[in-house]
């Protein structure tokens, strides 16, 4: 991917009850000119509408209004560490990112996370030259399992991990639990990637491989413990996150 190339993360509201819900899509678009100038568009989803005690993003009040802007809306620009920081480098090795990785990739790596406030963004996924579907996230949950925080050490990078169905799960039935070679939980899968596997398993029949991409120490906060990356064949005609919920509320 080029540095100005098109990119799209979708913005997500965490419920206080604890599920996370998609609420909007923000774009930076790329140019062919040489200055490689960048421009950026916010727009709610459907989804928006439809959640309770959720209003909208800081700065961005019309939930029927297409935002186009030159500079990141402030909302996303203050989840992005500032480079100046001295804690940059080691920021950026924990997401497996090189200091000189585009900012805007950096966000999309450490999905905009704060403790201060319950949005996130995560990225549409890619398709690989091969064919494949594929994309990268945090293993979640890992301070609230027992022994999670234990069984994430015994991961090795290259790992295979097992998807494990958390039927029981009292704020999501299809919630996904993953396990390490010794069958130790070491995570859930993100809410905003469950309906995704659950289409390609059942409907199409396809193959989902979640794989250790990275590994951080335990001194790492929890939620950049376990860097996993999905992937599996991209059925033909396949659309992600084409659900209903990820429509926009204006074109």
């Amino acid at each position: 991917m080029t540095e100005h190339a098109d990119r799209r993360l979708y913005a997500t509201w965490r419920h206080p009850e604890g599920l996370i819900h998609p609420v909007g899509i923000l774009t930076r678009r790329g140019s062919d000119r040489p200055d490689g100038e960048v421009s950026f568009r916010f727009v709610y989803l459907k989804s928006a509408e439809q959640l309770k005690g959720f209003r909208h993003l800081p700065g961005l009040p019309d939930l029927h209004r297409v935002y186009d802007s030159p500079h990141l809306f402030p909302v996303f620009r203050n989840r992005q560490m500032p480079r100046r920081r001295p804690d940059y480098e080691d920021y950026v090795r924990e997401l497996d990112l090189e200091v000189t990785s585009d900012p805007f990739e950096v966000l999309a790596r450490s999905e905009g996370w704060r403790a201060t406030d319950r949005i996130e963004v995560f990225a549409y996924p890619d398709r690989t030259s091969e064919g494949d579907i594929t994309t990268l996230f945090f293993a979640r949950g890992i301070r609230h399992l027992d022994g999670a925080a234990e069984a994430v050490s015994r991961v090795e990078k290259g790992d295979v991990l097992n998807l494990v169905d958390d039927a029981d799960n009292d704020i999501n039935p299809l919630a996904m639990l993953m396990s390490n070679r010794t069958s130790e939980t070491v995570g859930w899968v993100p809410n905003y990637l469950i309906d995704m596997i659950h289409e390609l398993r059942d409907p199409f029949g396809v193959d989902v491989e979640i794989i250790a991409e990275h590994v951080n120490p335990a001194t790492t906060p929890p939620h950049m413990r376990l860097l996993c990356r999905l992937q599996a064949p991209w059925p033909d005609g396949y659309e992600p996150l084409s659900a209903q919920e990820f429509q926009p509320i204006v074109s």
